[in-house]
């Protein structure tokens, strides 16, 4: 009898206790606020490697989670909120009770599902892979481009125009390099601006950055914010005065270097000087840092019947990752003689794939090209689109915002214009509307109904632009 009393006891005890657990979530989950507007970052350390990932909630409580900085995953607002919840550990049962608050008109059952799926999502991106992060995560993606972007996810921070090279095809309008450059408290502001409006991925260029002083510092910055950050760079000083080293340090993500030629005689002439052999001790230097390294070449010319040298020789010198790009109608490349079109460059670009597969390296193509000329997605270099004033903007070494960084029509500065100004101009407009109005938006005729229209987006403004100048000139000619 007395067993039996203590057995109820016991039973009632606990019983009180899951009653109390249950109403403290409850009435945390009462006082509760869905998450805000906001970019929210996450690190994960794991044997295999390191993870970045960036919630960014939206006004409208849309999101995305940015994986590295290198793929997004959009999100409904619901889903948003549990991917916070998610990443924050808050324990199911307070999860769920903050969710039925949140959406009382979601069925507890089907919100209980949903949270289960987010948090094994959550769980499979903050571990190191390879492959498709949509695919591992199971959540259901739209359309490409068919989601309308709200923020940029990339900034390109040209810190100045000064270059050590003379490349004779410098997309940098060669008017511009005299353009003085912000100081370095004006760069961390820029920063912090970014970050605030929801912008988790930055690139030091120029001209050279690293020629710029406080580069180690800025990039220190943006590591303590939750920026990923990266270096495009000649190469040439990375290998001086432990410059990779302290990059790495201050917690640079990664170095893309500019190696145009194997051989060192058609690299030098290529970048108008005498390059090469530092170029490559910079590459060496940032590999030996630890950080991710890779290079880019244009392909012009004077180089495209050795590009497959190269390859075997960046393989050589233990890059798995190299990138390449066809000439950029900005600057001194506008009306450049080594400029290859889309029929000389597609055989090129088919060998240097089939030998970037066999060694099993990535090989990233950068060109936006028009797809009924060459479709890089059926070429199996993926989708390639120009992502101006979309997917990703410029500022200037004066603090001056363009729509990419070889576009130069400023529509604004960041520390003295407000970001909703800068981002909904004429220009930022007709960038991000192109597909959805492309004759609005100066596309030309065999665009308007083309099937590739939603991949392609008309290709590079710039290259139209250049072809447009060019028949006016050939008819002023005759």
């Amino acid at each position: 009898m007395v067993r039996s009393a203590s057995r109820l006891l016991n039973r009632m005890a606990a019983c009180i206790a899951q009653d109390m657990t249950n109403l403290r979530c409850h009435l945390r989950a009462i006082s509760s606020e869905p998450t805000g507007e906001g970019l929210y970052t996450y690190r994960f350390e794991e044997p295999g490697g390191k993870v970045r990932l960036h919630l960014r909630v939206h006004g409208d409580g849309s999101g995305l989670i940015f994986i590295n900085a290198t793929e997004a995953l959009h999100l409904s607002a619901s889903h948003a909120q549990m991917a916070k919840l998610a990443l924050d550990e808050v324990p199911s049962d307070e999860a769920l009770e903050r969710l039925t608050v949140y959406y009382p008109q979601i069925p507890r059952a089907e919100l209980a599902a949903q949270l289960s799926n987010m948090q094994k999502a959550m769980a499979a991106l903050s571990q190191p892979a390879t492959g498709c992060p949509a695919c591992a995560s199971g959540l259901p993606q739209p359309p490409a481009f068919s989601v309308p972007t709200q923020v940029p996810y990339k900034a390109d921070l040209a810190l100045h125009y000064a270059c050590n090279n003379a490349c004779s095809h410098c997309y940098n309008e060669p008017g511009r390099k005299t353009m003085r450059s912000l100081q370095v408290r004006q760069w961390e502001q820029i920063l912090d601006e970014l970050y605030g409006i929801g912008v988790p991925y930055v690139i030091f260029t120029g001209g050279e950055p690293t020629l710029y002083e406080g580069l180690p510092r800025l990039v220190e910055h943006a590591e303590k914010l939750g920026q990923i950050t990266g270096v495009n760079t000649n190469g040439r000083l990375l290998g001086r005065d432990g410059l990779a080293g302290k990059l790495a340090r201050a917690g640079l993500g990664h170095v893309q270097a500019t190696l145009n030629s194997h051989r060192e005689q058609v690299h030098n002439q290529i970048v108008g000087a005498r390059a090469f052999e530092e170029t490559v001790q910079g590459i060496r230097a940032s590999l030996d840092a630890g950080l991710h390294t890779l290079t880019n070449s244009t392909l012009i010319t004077d180089n495209v019947h050795e590009a497959l040298e190269l390859v075997e020789f960046l393989h050589e010198l233990g890059l798995r990752t190299f990138a390449m790009n066809g000439m950029i109608y900005s600057g001194c490349g506008a009306r450049h003689p080594a400029a290859l079109d889309e029929q000389k460059l597609e055989p090129v670009l088919v060998a240097v794939r089939d030998r970037a597969d066999q060694l099993e390296m990535r090989f990233l193509w950068y060109t936006p090209t028009r797809y009924c000329r060459m479709s890089p997605l059926e070429l199996g270099l993926g989708v390639r689109c120009c992502n101006a004033a979309e997917y990703s903007i410029c500022i200037e070494p004066d603090g001056s915002v363009l729509p990419c960084q070889s576009y130069y029509e400023p529509v604004g500065k960041l520390l003295e214009d407000g970001w909703e100004q800068i981002w909904n101009c004429d220009l930022f407009r007709r960038f991000r509307e192109r597909r959805s109005y492309p004759q609005k938006c100066g596309l030309p005729p065999e665009c308007h109904e083309c099937d590739w229209l939603q991949m392609c987006g008309g290709g590079c403004v710039l290259e139209r632009e250049n072809e447009c100048a060019h028949a006016l000139e050939d008819r002023h000619e005759r």
